[in-house]
């Protein structure tokens, strides 16, 4: 159903009553197009994000960007949808990669296949995974602003030659993992006070699974039959091996070390409570602000015996235009200049640390070189996979993280919490599907 008719009547009468509908201006004081992005970064991210935005104004005279922190998730979402049906959308909105389908689906965005058509942008432009995430239904809904490849297997060289370990060498495969893992745990009385690795610690339960999942071998989701495969034996068996340290270490007590975590400056490996960790590419630049010291090395994520070598897969923010908006080809001038030019696509880069989806961008030639950055880089080219592309991604990813939850606290077995999830992630996703 769409979008438009899911939302009451009520909410867009409140709108117009209280003079949000139409009551903004076209254009600004200096007779430039008043263009609104929502984006979702707050803090010193926001800053950086500014600064592109500022450089775009500088050589777009005619266009005043009113830039907006719009808070946006899986789940909060609900003031984006409401101005959507309000008619007073933002002309151009971040939309994280698993949500295109879904808001795609939800009729919220407006399909870009004239403008991808008319600058002569193709499948060959992007990064796979890039170019995949933006599709739904055979129309293009969103342009991929940063290429993030989940993630880099990260280790600190300080806590493995303490223990006696190789500094320079980090584990290859699991069972290499785990045997360093139980080196790497520290306890003091009854107290852990180091742990080796918490494989479910990363980013949410969920994408912590994607990436276990996938590097033991696993899929997800059949495109062509439309079927979840979250029971797949090898996300089963990944599930049981992360579960493994839930059991071995005591999921209390590893609970009790979680307590003092945090992001940014609290990040147990910066803070030396966790000696390895799946690292996001931010990681690079947080731990130059927060924890300089720190000796650490990046390489490819461990996998098991049949598993899939240097797995990885690509998450990261997408732009797109929603349905209604007031200026769509400006809204596409500025994400065309964002993501395909060589100026945007540098800033994205230099300004905010993160990687452009376009391979032929001259940040590669910049970051690649970087410590820590050309380590994602090689993981970047050899990133095969992304979060389903289907309109229950939502549902999807709060089912993963209530299986993942349910299996490490004991309360189900791998296999009938993924059975669950299974279950109910295909019938919800039938559902949707049953409405077209």
């Amino acid at each position: 159903m769409n979008l438009l008719k899911k939302i009451s009547g009520l909410v867009i009468l409140v709108f117009v009553i209280t003079g949000c509908v139409g009551s903004q201006p076209n254009r600004d004081s200096k007779g430039r197009l008043i263009v609104t992005v929502w984006h979702p970064w707050g803090g010193t991210t926001s800053n950086e994000f500014a600064a592109i935005m500022k450089r775009y104004e500088r050589t777009h005279p005619n266009i005043h960007l009113q830039v907006v922190y719009t808070p946006n998730d899986l789940s909060n979402n609900q003031k984006f949808f409401t101005a959507v049906a309000a008619g007073l959308p933002p002309d151009v909105i971040f939309v994280d990669g698993p949500q295109v389908a879904e808001w795609a689906d939800r009729g919220a965005l407006l399909s870009m296949d004239r403008f991808y058509k008319q600058d002569h942008l193709v499948a060959k432009d992007f990064f796979p995974p890039c170019w995949r995430q933006i599709h739904y239904n055979g129309r293009i809904y969103a342009m991929t602003f940063c290429a993030d490849p989940n993630f880099a297997f990260a280790w600190n060289k300080a806590d493995f030659a303490k223990v006696g370990l190789n500094p320079n060498k980090p584990p290859k495969t699991i069972a290499e993992m785990d045997a360093d893992a139980a080196r790497l745990t520290i306890y003091k009385g009854s107290n852990l006070v180091q742990v080796g690795i918490i494989p479910w610690a990363q980013f949410g339960s969920a994408n912590s699974l994607f990436t276990w999942g996938w590097a033991f071998g696993g899929s997800f989701y059949n495109s062509k039959t439309h079927q979840i495969t979250a029971n797949n034996p090898k996300i089963v068996a990944a599930l049981k091996w992360m579960v493994s340290y839930a059991k071995k270490y005591n999921i209390t007590k590893i609970v009790g070390l979680q307590q003092g975590f945090g992001s940014a400056q609290l990040n147990p490996f910066y803070t030396g409570q966790m000696a390895m960790e799946c690292m996001h590419i931010s990681g690079i630049r947080d731990i130059k602000r927060y924890a300089p010291n720190l000796n650490y090395g990046l390489s490819f994520i461990p996998f098991p015996p049949g598993g899939e070598r240097h797995s990885s897969w690509v998450g990261g923010w997408c732009i797109a235009i929603p349905k209604g908006a007031r200026h769509p080809n400006a809204a596409w001038n500025l994400i065309h200049w964002l993501c395909t030019s060589n100026t945007g696509t540098t800033m994205i880069a230099t300004e905010m640390g993160l990687f452009p989806a376009l391979p032929r961008s001259p940040a590669f030639k910049i970051m690649s070189h970087q410590p820590g950055f050309n380590q994602f880089y090689k993981i970047l080219l050899e990133s095969k996979h992304q979060r389903p592309v289907m309109p229950a991604q939502a549902y999807y990813m709060g089912a993963l993280q209530r299986a993942v939850d349910a299996a490490i606290y004991g309360q189900k077995t791998p296999q009938q919490a993924l059975d669950e999830a299974t279950t109910e992630t295909q019938a919800e996703l039938d559902a949707v599907l049953a409405k077209h």
